[in-house]
């Protein structure tokens, strides 16, 4: 493969080999589980909530992660009157402690523990207390778009209604953190992988493959042969500003960069970052591959995916300049992404 510039872009004979199982975790993961979460929860929430509500779906207009934690936050769309609303769960408590907190909001006993609820027609804030001081708290916020004249969903008597609910259990017992996901999850996760390898085996050079991120719901890690990496493709509109006006070469932004690329050389050097790659014609997009570290919670480490500290495999190099135009270059790459990233989104 050769794109513009000095050098020699061929691969080489010397790329390694990955097996179909390297670095393959067999027991469940925190990506696993979340995933079995988010495919429980519209069923076991929807038949808790007021008569009326209904759940879209799980993933509703997103899903993020906590910074500090790096859990993950399912939300889900839910819909009352012909008004949307979303309904966030806060995993680890610290933004519905600090609004009761600082509202000075007073426990109310319900069955098997307390609640404590803040209605502030706009956000309103939801927290479980079991009776038992070693199970895990629930808590989670309701909102309509901040518009602060929406009617409350939910109050604190539909609140101990749901609470006091028979079904109230199989929603504490699929938010708690230390329920491991079930081996159909971990089955279902191989074969998840099994289908994205032979889409991806399409594209990528020999000696790489993908897998689900362990730590990073819905997200990948890139398989190589001393390790993996948190890794993303995707395609951008067609810019200048993006490439710097250059086009047909491969340019390159070290994690942690301070948004600038720079034309990259085939020196053989494999690199963590953003390789960004365009043709200069206007129907054609402009590839990015981006290459981290593992995951952790915090995103000022610069070199890591947001997520949780779970990854037990080496962390990779990353990609050379050689391997990443071989990818960006690679026939039918856009629709190869578009297929795995139907494969990998959550439910």
């Amino acid at each position: 493969v050769h794109g513009s510039g000095d050098g020699d872009w061929s691969l080489g004979s010397d790329s390694g080999n990955v097996s179909a199982q390297a670095y393959e975790n067999d027991a469940p993961t925190y990506a696993d589980r979340e995933r079995e979460v988010v495919e429980q929860l519209p069923g076991v929430l929807g038949a808790l909530l007021p008569a009326g509500v209904t759940v879209q779906n799980a993933a509703g207009p997103g899903y993020v992660t906590d910074a500090l934690t790096g859990d993950y936050v399912p939300q889900l769309q839910l819909q009352w009157h012909g008004t949307d609303y979303v309904l966030e769960l806060d995993p680890s408590g610290k933004n519905t402690t600090d609004v009761l907190d600082k509202a000075s909001v007073k426990p109310i006993a319900v069955a098997d523990g307390s609640i404590r609820i803040a209605l502030s027609r706009g956000t309103d804030w939801y927290e479980f207390a079991p009776s038992d001081p070693a199970a895990p708290k629930i808590y989670f916020m309701i909102y309509s778009g901040y518009e602060k004249n929406m009617p409350t969903l939910m109050d604190a008597t539909a609140f101990t209604k749901m609470v006091e609910a028979p079904g109230f259990a199989k929603f504490r017992q699929l938010l708690d953190p230390s329920v491991p996901a079930s081996s159909a999850a971990v089955r279902e996760r191989y074969a998840i992988e099994a289908k994205i390898d032979a889409e991806a085996d399409k594209v990528l050079p020999p000696g790489f493959r993908l897998k689900l991120n362990p730590g990073a719901p819905g997200k990948l890690e890139l398989v190589g042969p001393k390790g993996v990496n948190s890794f993303e493709w995707y395609d951008t509109f067609n810019d200048q500003a993006a490439t710097n006006g250059t086009f047909d070469s491969l340019r390159f932004e070290a994690a942690g960069g301070n948004g600038t690329n720079v034309q990259v050389r085939p020196d053989g050097k494999a690199r963590l970052g953003n390789y960004v790659y365009g043709t200069g014609t206007a129907s054609d997009p402009l590839t990015n591959l981006a290459v981290a570290g593992t995951p952790r919670p915090s995103e000022s480490l610069g070199l890591g995916e947001l997520g949780k500290p779970v990854e037990t495999a080496p962390q990779g190099p990353g990609l050379t300049p050689q391997q990443a135009m071989a990818i960006v270059k690679a026939p039918g790459l856009a629709k190869v992404i578009a297929d795995v990233q139907k494969l990998v989104a959550l439910p």
